[in-house]
């Protein structure tokens, strides 16, 4: 792999925390690494290899840097990403802003690799609750096709930032807490929203999901269906999807399929949770069940959604980019 000059913006969130500990864990060959932040944490200090490196402001473009993930919010992505592009920085982007732009590829790297021929300097990293199901739902698809597909995700606080598990932990500690990041308290609760309400009933994640996987798998007329859960767990996204396949198959044919499937562990017996798959790359598939011999599969899936479902999956397109 080359050597690259790499920027981090965003660098002291969850996902751009994240994002150094995979650098490290990986050992990514970096000639150089610039860390930039909001106005709130610049002026401390960020340890990475043995080194202390700053945190420098957003006010301009680097000058020397090969590539930059960005693990912003839209807004941050839609004001700097155009100027970094237009420097010759290859910009992966966690935000949500280009993801269903036609011109800019939306990558998981064991499914449409092939879509970073050409990327213009600028690759969408998906949705984090999207990335946890399309593996299996990749593999199904390669192997059967896919006809119609039902999700219902279970996410964790840690997908809306640090603010957020700050405010589970106080809300276990003091149930009487009223909610200032979500719509209703998380502690020992749940509810169907994640994001705001669009005019058909939708809220934003659910429109992500259906969008994101019809433009991974590269079927823009999959009819898909989705239901997003906030629960009160700190790491890791989990879903129930239901299947029916294109033509008729077997539970053998389909786990078959989703063994062979990179980036993933199906297991037969049992099952994983969220606390169980914390800090891990792969995606854990499992309960797969159905009719004998029909189209109508049920699956469990989970994942560490700032993992596969954010930082790692970035290196992987990085890699992918300067292998």
């Amino acid at each position: 792999m080359k050597l690259i000059r790499l920027a981090v913006v965003g660098a002291s969130g969850l996902v751009g925390q994240t994002t150094l500990e995979v650098l490290q864990e990986w050992q990514i060959p970096l000639a150089a690494l610039r860390l930039f932040a909001s106005s709130n944490s610049v002026g401390r200090d960020m340890e990475f290899a043995g080194h202390r490196i700053p945190l420098e402001p957003l006010d301009q473009v680097p000058k020397e840097a090969d590539a930059a993930i960005f693990c912003t919010s839209r807004e941050v992505s839609k004001l700097w990403v155009p100027r970094f592009r237009d420097a010759g920085i290859t910009v992966i982007d966690h935000s949500s802003q280009y993801r269903q732009d036609p011109d800019v590829p939306l990558v998981i790297p064991e499914i449409n690799s092939h879509t970073l021929v050409n990327h213009k300097h600028l690759i969408s990293n998906p949705n984090c609750s999207a990335s946890i199901v399309l593996l299996p739902l990749a593999a199904i698809d390669r192997a059967v096709g896919l006809h119609r597909i039902i999700v219902d995700t279970y996410q964790s606080v840690s997908g809306s930032g640090l603010d957020a598990v700050a405010e589970l932990e106080s809300q276990l500690a003091n149930p009487g807490l009223q909610p200032q990041v979500y719509p209703k308290q998380i502690a020992h609760n749940v509810f169907p929203q994640v994001g705001p309400f669009d005019s058909s009933g939708l809220c934003d994640e659910e429109r992500k999901v259906v969008d994101e996987i019809r433009k991974i798998l590269e079927r823009p007329q999959l009819l898909v269906y989705t239901t997003t859960v906030r629960v009160p767990v700190r790491v890791g996204h989990s879903a129930a999807v239901t299947v029916e396949t294109a033509r008729a198959t077997n539970r053998q044919e389909l786990e078959i399929a989703l063994l062979k499937m990179p980036g993933m562990v199906y297991e037969r017996e049992g099952y994983r949770t969220p606390r169980e798959i914390a800090g891990k790359q792969e995606i854990f598939v499992s309960r797969l069940r159905g009719e004998e011999e029909g189209t109508w599969f049920q699956f469990w899936a989970v994942g560490d959604n700032l993992r596969k479902g954010a930082a790692s999956n970035a290196i992987q397109i990085l890699m992918e980019l300067f292998k």
